[in-house]
């Protein structure tokens, strides 16, 4: 349950300021207006990240959605003191707030009551849940029954960039869906600009995505027992390598989605 950097980002990429707002602002702040397109708040509310990483997402979510509590769950266990530490050099705050803790969680289960949280948001997460159907139950399970549950996935792996492995290759696009993964991973050895064991990591990422499509993703909500109720496309033009020209264009097409679900 966690979302690892991007594919072609060193350990210091992390670490820029730009970084940062991309998560911190940028993120949070979808987020609140996805939401805020129904008149939803989260103000006053529980809130659960799931697959939170370094918790720049959440400490964004809460300064600008201001909920009561925000726990961020993580199979990694997230640094608060270095986020803190974070968020003063970036100005925004000399401590974390009171509400905002993190929990380590294992990959298909979260250590929280029934029922206890009003929302449950996911940002760029579900890509890499080996099981997205327990996982999902498991949304539900700790989602209060009238609560809301936000999944934002992106990309999906039969999209362009799907592979993570932007910066990485010499040509990217959709690589992964036609290039021998032995090549491909011969490729991303040969960068001289990462550490072996940052290599290491980003081919382990490789590896371990799961190959969910958006009806994929449909299909395992209502298994688990959530109903999709607001679904907003992430799209944009591609180019369509001659390898693929038969593949479905709604999954090469289709790079990401943001919805909202609740129980079915």
């Amino acid at each position: 349950m966690t979302a690892p950097a991007p594919l072609g980002l060193s350990t210091a990429d992390r670490h820029t300021s730009a970084w940062f707002d991309e998560h911190y602002r940028d993120a949070a702040t979808e987020i609140v207006d996805f939401l805020a397109g129904d008149g939803i708040s989260m103000r006053g509310s529980s809130v659960a990240d799931v697959g939170c990483g370094d918790g720049i997402i959440d400490l964004g979510l809460a300064h600008r959605a201001e909920p009561a509590s925000l726990v961020g769950f993580d199979i990694v266990p997230t640094d608060a003191a270095a986020l803190a530490e974070r968020a003063r050099a970036e100005g925004v705050g000399d401590e974390l707030p009171a509400g905002l803790t993190f929990r380590t969680c294992e990959p298909r289960s979260l250590p929280a009551e029934d029922h206890c949280f009003d929302f449950v948001v996911s940002w760029s997460a579900f890509e890499h849940v080996e099981d997205p159907v327990t996982v999902l139950r498991e949304v539900k399970r700790v989602l209060a029954p009238a609560g809301i549950f936000f999944l934002q996935l992106w990309p999906f792996y039969h999209s362009e960039h799907g592979g993570h492995l932007w910066g990485c290759l010499a040509d990217d696009r959709f690589a992964h869906l036609y290039r021998d993964a032995a090549d491909i991973e011969a490729e991303v050895r040969r960068r001289a600009d990462h550490p072996p064991e940052v290599l290491d990591e980003l081919l382990e990422v490789f590896r371990t995505l799961n190959r969910v499509t958006l009806d994929d993703l449909q299909r395992a909500m209502v298994a688990a027992g959530l109903r999709p109720a607001k679904v907003e496309v992430l799209t944009e033009a591609v180019h369509v390598p001659p390898p693929l020209a038969r593949r479905a264009l709604s999954q090469l097409g289709i790079s990401g989605v943001k919805l909202l679900a609740v129980h079915g």
